[in-house]
């Protein structure tokens, strides 16, 4: 019996996908990927957060939880390129602290302000092509050695100036820390220009898609014609050198170099970049991760502030958070290794 004019046959195939279906599932695939969730994240938090505490909308609170966030965010770029090559950096905080009295101690000689610079960042490269030299030739373990390098540069920072801070810095040079350019602090705009240029190198040149390589498998890397020691020192030595720049717009922030300063940027700059995707095991994460991930720390430490929560259990939070993100990214390897 043949269908009437008009009608339509029955078809077969795939069921048909609604409206709302298609919605929740391209929902699915934003949240999967890191830097759309935490986005989602932080806007959830600043919305809950202005309007349980009128005190963390103003623009006091946000100039100083920014000002904070761009010093470590430029040493958290450095950290990223090393964890997306299986390897990380322990001796960033002491390589700031030395950086910024290298760079103090030269301008209160006389030295022009260009030059001091340099002098700074050029220690924070001494500082990394150590760590490289004895992680890829002396083939110690990253942890180890970084860790003696962060008691050996924090101890020389400590005994050369005896333990007392660099002050009455000039004020050109705290410009470039407390300045405003097109209504917006210097240090953050410094760093917004090194996250644009380094994410582009970090997803786009070749020689920087190595640092994956090398995280992924060493052995294949090594196979493939990568000159695995090479990219390890150079990943270190701009490690250093992001860390010495930190130090010195942080000096310039302060308008002092302290030499027992930023003993905590290790902790932060790593759960930072965890959180925001890289992966302890290498091979995994971006910048823009990386610099969501430790924007979520500054705000979570501004939060405790405002709550009055003791600045002791800082360190609880920080660590709870990293231990967290390290289990989150093991369980997902896991699934992946049994899909």
């Amino acid at each position: 019996m043949g269908t009437s004019i008009g009608s339509r046959a029955p078809t077969t195939g795939a069921p048909t996908v609604t409206l709302g279906q298609r919605l929740g599932r391209t929902a699915v695939r934003v949240l999967r990927v890191r830097e759309a969730f935490l986005v989602i994240i932080l806007l959830a938090i600043v919305v809950v957060m202005s309007i349980l505490s009128p005190g963390f909308r103003t623009e006091g609170n946000f100039r100083a939880v920014m000002l904070g966030f761009a010093m470590e965010g430029m040493v958290v770029v450095g950290m990223t390129m090393l964890l997306v090559g299986g390897l990380f950096d322990l001796s960033v905080g002491s390589t700031m602290a030395l950086a910024g009295m290298v760079t103090a101690d030269l301008l209160l000689r006389g030295v022009p302000v260009s030059v001091a610079i340099l002098a700074g960042l050029l220690s924070g490269i001494m500082v990394g092509l150590v760590n490289g030299w004895i992680v890829s030739k002396v083939k110690v373990n990253a942890l180890i050695a970084t860790l003696g390098t962060m008691s050996i540069v924090r101890g020389i920072a400590l005994t050369h100036w005896q333990g007392q801070p660099v002050i009455n810095l000039p004020k050109s040079f705290i410009a470039i820390g407390q300045g405003v350019v097109w209504g917006m602090p210097v240090p953050l705009l410094i760093l917004i220009a090194l996250v644009i240029v380094c994410d582009v190198l970090m997803r786009r040149a070749r020689w920087f898609r190595q640092a994956y390589y090398l995280g992924g498998s060493e052995k294949a890397a090594m196979l493939s014609g990568i000159n695995v020691n090479q990219v390890r020192v150079v990943l270190f030595i701009l490690t250093g050198l992001l860390a010495a720049l930190g130090g010195v717009v942080s000096t310039a922030r302060l308008g002092a170099a302290y030499p027992n300063s930023y003993d905590s940027v290790a902790l932060r700059v790593i759960s930072g970049a965890v959180i925001g995707g890289c992966s302890l095991f290498g091979g995994e994460g971006s910048v823009v991760g990386a610099i969501l991930g430790l924007l979520f720390v500054s705000i979570l430490s501004d939060i405790l502030v405002l709550f009055g929560v003791s600045p002791y259990l800082e360190g609880v939070v920080q660590g709870t958070a990293l231990i967290l993100a390290v289990v989150i990214d093991l369980v997902a390897r896991r699934r992946v290794r049994r899909a």
